[in-house]
């Protein structure tokens, strides 16, 4: 009775085991971050973000090509960099992570990380030489929400504190400024103004060419436009088939 209940169980376990076909494993699809500002060059060093590696890649630029420098570890998909005009310093813009790696070109590490809003997406350097009217400024696109918005460690900073994400009317788009030669004390840096704009999802950034002014593009705008429904639209804008309030 022994033998005529383990066998057939040994049986089953070896088709079991060697009847089931073998598949191949899918294609790796890697779900990125779309670059905003992933290049930039400053004194003969171009800088390039390497989303999906989460690295910022430094080369020479030569006369017959390029040279690599340094690869160098930041924050998660990395989608924007800007490089501070006759310095080894780069900012670089960090879309998952929710903040901003500084890198020294010159020794290839991260000599700050900043923390700002949800999702930066680009980032503008103004004025080096600290002359202009806006001085040395770092310029940051991010959604208006993120939990560093609201951490005590910025209560002090004009335009910080409750995003408001239930209230209507309330801007939906947040330009952070840094002084880019001291971005503030503690862990994540304190900015020196968020400024709120009406709008969702802000993206590129620009200064002007005489250095006065900065500008934001919406990639969700609230452009003074609103949905309706299409019986409260009349026929050529009149007549007694409007059931609108007339």
């Amino acid at each position: 009775m022994y033998r005529s209940v383990r066998l057939p169980a040994l049986a089953c376990a070896i088709v079991a085991l060697t009847g089931n076909p073998t598949f191949a494993q899918p294609s790796f699809v890697a779900f990125e971050t779309g670059p905003v500002r992933p290049l930039a060059m400053e004194g003969g060093i171009l800088a390039a973000v390497n989303i999906p590696d989460n690295t910022l890649e430094t080369f020479n630029v030569v006369a017959n090509g390029m040279t690599r420098r340094n690869s160098i570890p930041v924050g998660l998909e990395p989608c924007a960099v800007a490089i501070r005009p006759g310095s080894n310093q780069a900012w670089v813009v960090n879309h998952l992570s929710d903040s901003v790696s500084i890198v020294d070109m010159a020794t290839g590490t991260v000599t700050r990380t900043l923390l700002v809003g949800d999702e930066p997406r680009d980032i503008v350097v103004t004025d080096p030489d600290g002359a202009g009217p806006l001085g040395d400024r770092v310029f940051i696109t991010t959604a208006h929400r993120g939990q560093h918005r609201s951490d005590p460690s910025i209560s002090g900073v004009p335009g910080a504190g409750d995003p408001q994400l239930t209230t209507p009317s309330v801007p939906r788009a947040d330009v952070w400024v840094f002084d880019a030669d001291s971005p503030g004390p503690g862990v994540g840096g304190t900015p020196l103004k968020i400024v709120e704009l009406f709008g969702d999802t802000p993206r590129a950034l620009t200064v002007s060419a005489d250095g006065t002014s900065v500008y934001a593009a919406i990639f969700h705008s609230g452009n003074l436009t609103a949905v309706v429904n299409e019986g409260m639209v009349c026929d050529n804008f009149g007549g007694s088939q409007c059931n609108g309030d007339g």
